[in-house]
């Protein structure tokens, strides 16, 4: 069962475009959201591990690492994961040129990397909030690396219109 929940998740994980959607510009209540978010993880590292986020992408994806393994963040703690895959989102919108935005589709909106130029996007967010929904192994710098070839591959991608 866990190898099924393992299996759907990496099968899902990219995008598909069969389904109608289209993005939106991030609103000043995502912005803050999204800022909320990270703070709230920064302090949480401050006070549990005396070390902040923001010095570098390998710091970052280290820190999010032990609070996972030291179980300091929960699978239960949704916002908290999510605000996981905000700093590694910020990380991979920085060093590839990306923009937030709001990806709406039939299931609703979510908040995503738009990949420029390619009618695609990304969802870092929910990278690591899913996997521990299903009791997964989360391994913090794979899934970077996963992103980003995901980034290479739609920037190779050639549109059809």
């Amino acid at each position: 069962m866990r190898f099924l929940a393992i299996a759907l998740l990496v099968i899902l994980a990219p995008m598909s475009i069969a389904d109608p959607w289209r993005t939106n510009p991030m609103t000043k209540v995502d912005e803050q959201y999204m800022e909320d978010s990270r703070s709230d993880l920064n302090d949480l590292s401050r006070i549990e591990l005396g070390r902040s986020f923001g010095e570098s992408r390998d710091n970052d994806l280290r820190l999010i690492q032990t609070l996972l393994d030291r179980n300091i963040v929960t699978k239960d703690q949704t916002r908290r994961l999510q605000a996981m895959g905000i700093i590694i989102g910020d990380h991979l919108r920085k060093e590839n040129k990306l923009k937030w935005v709001i990806y709406v589709d039939r299931l609703g909106r979510s908040r995503a990397l738009e990949v420029p130029l390619q009618d695609e996007a990304i969802f870092p967010v929910t990278q690591i909030s899913s996997r521990a929904a299903v009791a997964a192994d989360i391994n913090v710098k794979a899934i970077y690396q996963n992103l980003e070839e995901e980034i290479k591959r739609a920037r190779k991608k050639i549109i059809v219109r």
